[in-house]
């Protein structure tokens, strides 16, 4: 199971940075969620709560493997990565601008250093 984590973890990481469009699955609470975002310092908003969600549920994971609802919110998780790469770039002006630009990356690196914590 530890694998899985790990490759899910990678896949997720993948995702942030990734610059291709994703899947669009996610319950429709979550889509209108994504489509009520209209400018960039509420996207910063939203996409920084989705990272301390992820990051709990890594935590939580790492303290109780065996738990399958926390490995099914995880995979959740990773999709949803996708969907939050995808409108990143569909905010051209907010990608373009070095000051969101920046914020973004500081988020996603929290991502990062917590997966270093664990030793990915």
């Amino acid at each position: 199971m530890r694998k899985h984590l790990y490759l899910f973890a990678i896949l997720g990481m993948f995702a942030v940075y990734a610059c291709s469009s994703g899947s669009e699955k996610g319950s429709e609470s979550k889509q209108e969620k994504s489509e009520s975002i209209k400018d960039c310092d509420d996207f910063l908003a939203h996409y920084e709560e989705w990272v301390d969600d992820y990051i709990k549920v890594i935590d939580d994971y790492m303290n109780n493997p065996g738990d399958e609802a926390n490995a099914a919110r995880y995979m959740e998780l990773v999709q949803e990565a996708m969907q939050w790469s995808t409108k990143w770039v569909t905010l051209v002006e907010c990608a373009d601008d070095e000051k969101y630009e920046k914020r973004f990356e500081e988020i996603s690196k929290e991502v990062e250093e917590k997966l270093k914590e664990i030793g990915l």
